[in-house]
């Protein structure tokens, strides 16, 4: 008699614990990210150049930081990472305005500038990727729209003329 109410209390428990299990609700959602990033990701953080011209496109991203050399000049103009909680306010004019902000959107980074005022060129979704050169593998800056690359960044002057001939 023990021995039946013994495994009868067994198959209840493992019963209950099991329907317990099924019927708790799965999380399948990712969560939204609740702020921008306060860094970049380590693989972003590297001198990225388009080809080996003193006036042409480069970038210099640090932890949190991102110098970038535009067109038209020689030199480097700063922005500073700025952290913020999620969704953003109607009025971002309060800060400065070379402040920019980093948020991870569909596997890329995107890259904004908190003053709407002027148009920034830093301004995109980037991603890292690697490409084959001479048998070795090498990291490449990825600007990408709509599944499509716009621009591509090196790590070298060396290799950014040899890839943009």
């Amino acid at each position: 008699m023990k021995l039946t109410q013994t495994l009868a209390l067994i198959t209840v428990t493992t019963g209950l614990g099991l329907a317990g299990v099924v019927t708790l609700p799965g999380n399948t959602t990712q969560a939204a990210a609740k702020s921008t990033l306060r860094t970049f990701p380590k693989a972003f953080r590297h001198n990225w150049y388009r080809s080996s011209s003193k006036r042409s496109t480069a970038m210099k991203i640090t932890a949190k930081t991102d110098y970038m050399r535009y067109n038209m000049g020689t030199d480097f103009v700063k922005f500073n990472l700025h952290a913020h909680k999620l969704p953003f306010p109607n009025n971002k004019n309060k800060y400065k305005s070379l402040w920019i902000y980093a948020k991870k959107q569909h596997g890329t980074i995107h890259i904004g500038l908190w003053n709407k005022s002027v148009t920034l060129p830093l301004e995109g979704s980037y991603r890292v990727r690697t490409k084959t050169y001479k048998n070795r593998k090498i990291k490449v800056l990825q600007e990408v729209s709509g599944g499509h690359v716009n621009g591509t960044y090196y790590t070298t002057k060396k290799l950014a003329d040899h890839f943009n001939k």
